[in-house]
């Protein structure tokens, strides 16, 4: 009798303990999904980077694939090696290959595109800026405005480009990047002192 007794006991634990585990997985289904739900795009695209996966962007008629070094609010910066492109997301489709290594964190101290733009005219940029159509002006950034950007073409010729049609800007100023997050280096010092 006792054998039966403890047969009984070991299939009700193994039965509630399968349940358990069951309920478990379910529940960590669904907390999955609501990360997912809440995610913005921008949110993809800084998981992609730090984990260092290959991210392709298509945007105005063309397919970029180059790593990304910055992702801001509502913008990303790719570095083919020679010039960056700041990528509106608003304006973007993206492709993730997810891989598991070479990932950076980049947290661009402009933490919007406009902001970015802004830097941009700062720093005197020569750009080239490619709308959502596939036109292109090039020359330098001479302001950014309330709604359009204002490019110097040269020989007294200037564009001016709405904001919200502006997809890609390609330049060679490097994003400044936000290192406040960043720990602080350690101070030199005697053994035992250092801090």
């Amino acid at each position: 009798m006792p054998d039966e007794f403890d047969e009984l006991a070991r299939a009700l634990r193994q039965g509630a303990g399968q349940e358990w585990r069951e309920e478990a997985a379910a529940d960590e289904q669904l907390s999955e999904l609501q990360r997912r739900r809440g995610q913005t795009l921008a949110d993809v695209a800084r998981e992609a980077m730090h984990r260092g996966d290959r991210v392709a962007v298509e945007a105005a008629g063309m397919r970029l694939v180059h790593p990304v070094i910055a992702v801001g609010n509502d913008y990303l910066v790719l570095d083919d090696g020679e010039l960056v492109v700041d990528v509106a997301l608003r304006q973007a489709t993206l492709r993730v290959e997810r891989r598991s290594s070479g990932g950076v964190s980049g947290r661009p101290a402009a933490a919007t595109f406009r902001a970015r733009l802004g830097e941009l005219e700062q720093a005197g940029a020569r750009v080239t800026v490619v709308v959502t159509g596939g036109g292109r002006e090039e020359g330098s950034l001479e302001l950014v405005a309330a709604d359009h950007l204002v490019i110097d073409g040269g020989g007294g010729s200037r564009s001016y480009v709405p904001l919200g049609v502006v997809a890609l800007v390609f330049s060679s100023s490097r994003p400044l990047l936000d290192r406040s997050s960043q720990p602080l280096p350690r101070s030199p010092g005697p053994r035992g002192e250092r801090g």
